[in-house]
């Protein structure tokens, strides 16, 4: 479904036919003489539980994330070493897999991007060194998108590129760099005083606002959205097997979705058509599978 929407939009606004590569960006270079860059190219855990892994051990670096888990999932410290199928944990715990899969988090890594002009930043809500979390401050004709740890993703990645074309443009103007380095330190002051998931979702509202405020993005009630976000975090905190059927109102529509007439954890087809099928032709098709019959072969 993420694919149909992400390919879906970029269709429809005419995107796709203004992308003339589809690979990896492999360096990047400010040419001072013209002025110019130069380009050269949770959940998977509790997924593998429900498609029905007997067990499935998370490692954690710093803390555990301290969900209920159901039988048979657990969380153990970061690893110590691995004899071949034998993983050692630093805690002592020892425990044999057919699988280990490696999920290398959010990391903002640039290394395609000379240290003149690359964050040295890790997983935050405010990388220092972007004014209005977008424009680097050494070279104000850089711009990063999506540096930030993310709380509303695609809304904001709207009103960062709202925000960018206007610069681009010339719609908008930049403040001189003493300017900049202020509004930046204030919101650092304000990032380093955040404390908890609320304050963090707040924090971020107000961080898209202040750039929607600065463009003709459409406005929307980002306040319904810190509401929904909690709301979406005590569910997930009260069951990590549920929380996924629990339904929620659409801040652009007022439109309440629909319960999906089969419960996440028994759900196993992820198709459009099985998505978008009402309660009756999902019922209908799981009793055909049922009565099916059964040929036994000597």
């Amino acid at each position: 479904m993420l694919w149909d929407y992400i390919d879906g939009r970029a269709s429809q606004s005419g995107v796709k036919d203004q992308v003339k590569f589809t690979h990896a960006v492999l360096w990047v270079e400010w040419n001072e003489e013209d002025a110019t860059f130069t380009l050269t190219v949770e959940d998977i855990g509790v997924q593998a539980h429900k498609m029905g892994a007997t067990s499935v051990t998370m490692s954690y670096r710093s803390k555990p994330q301290g969900f209920g888990w159901p039988e048979g999932m657990e969380e153990l410290p970061v690893i110590d070493r691995f004899e071949g199928s034998v993983v050692h944990f630093s805690d002592g715990s020892v425990r044999e897999f057919d699988a280990v899969i490696l999920c290398t988090g959010y990391l903002h890594h640039y290394p395609f991007l000379p240290d003149e002009l690359s964050i040295d930043s890790g997983n935050n809500l405010y990388p220092a060194g972007l004014y209005r979390g977008t424009v680097w401050q050494k070279n104000p004709q850089l711009f990063y998108l999506g540096a930030q740890d993310q709380w509303f993703t695609f809304t904001m990645f709207d009103a960062q590129a709202w925000y960018v074309r206007d610069l681009i443009l010339g719609r908008a103007a930049l403040p001189d760099a003493a300017a900049r380095q202020e509004s930046i330190d204030t919101r650092l002051g304000r990032f380093n005083a955040v404390d908890g998931d609320p304050a963090a979702v707040q924090f971020q509202a107000d961080y898209i606002r202040d750039l929607i405020e600065a463009t003709d993005y459409p406005m929307f009630d980002l306040d319904e959205v810190v509401r929904i976000f909690l709301a979406w975090k005590k569910d997930k905190k009260t069951d990590i097997l549920t929380y996924r059927d629990q339904p929620h109102r659409s801040v652009m529509t007022g439109t309440m979705a629909t319960v999906h007439h089969t419960p996440w954890l028994a759900e196993l087809d992820d198709s459009r058509e099985r998505y978008l099928s009402s309660p009756d032709d999902a019922a209908g098709k799981a009793r055909a599978e049922d009565e099916a019959p059964v040929s036994v072969r000597d």
